[in-house]
């Protein structure tokens, strides 16, 4: 990335912070982001987006919906987080691509089903591989990793790798104290 490039992005970036309820320092756009709010936004430092070629979407649905994102959050292009309740994303976390993020279901299964919104909350140092869906209720535990197209239905506890459909722990971590992923 150019020198060029890298001011660009954090010019969009400025002007990323003006969509949001509240922003850190130093937040960056590479590419599109549409961000739909009824609710609140609110962004750590350095939160960096690459909406490029496909713009990622932020959208909260009510007045009572929230979307918090904690310090030095990477968010590539295509991602989507859908927030009728509220999402958490905690600090130094990667969101791959066209990975979707949802509280809710959205929509009546049957006639005997009810709307649900439960909290999503991805704790620090995850690694969310690319296409992963993590559904509503979920937690994903501290440096825990999400391999690429995972569904995530269940709380991930900390320091494991998961992958499939439904996400299964597949391998205990070896994460040092204080150390954060690249």
């Amino acid at each position: 990335m150019t020198v060029v490039d890298k001011a660009f992005a954090v010019t969009k970036g400025s002007l990323l912070k003006f969509k949001l309820s509240k922003s850190g320092k130093l937040p960056r756009l590479r590419g599109g982001c549409s961000v739909k709010s009824q609710g609140q936004i609110v962004a750590g430092d350095n939160l960096s987006i690459t909406g490029r070629p496909i713009k990622v979407s932020l959208n909260t649905e009510n007045k009572e919906s929230k979307i918090v994102f904690g310090n030095n959050v990477f968010i590539n292009y295509g991602v989507d987080i859908g927030c009728a309740r509220s999402v958490r994303i905690g600090d130094n976390v990667k969101i791959g691509p066209l990975t979707n993020i949802i509280d809710s279901n959205y929509h009546l299964v049957d006639s005997n089903d009810s709307l649900k919104s439960e909290q999503v909350v991805i704790e620090n140092n995850v690694w969310i591989g690319r296409g992963c869906s993590i559904l509503s209720g979920v937690t994903i535990g501290e440096n825990s990793v999400v391999a690429a197209g995972s569904v995530v239905n269940k709380n991930v506890p900390p320091n494991v790798l998961v992958a499939g459909s439904p996400a299964k722990i597949v391998k205990n971590l070896e994460i040092k104290d204080g150390w954060i992923r690249d």
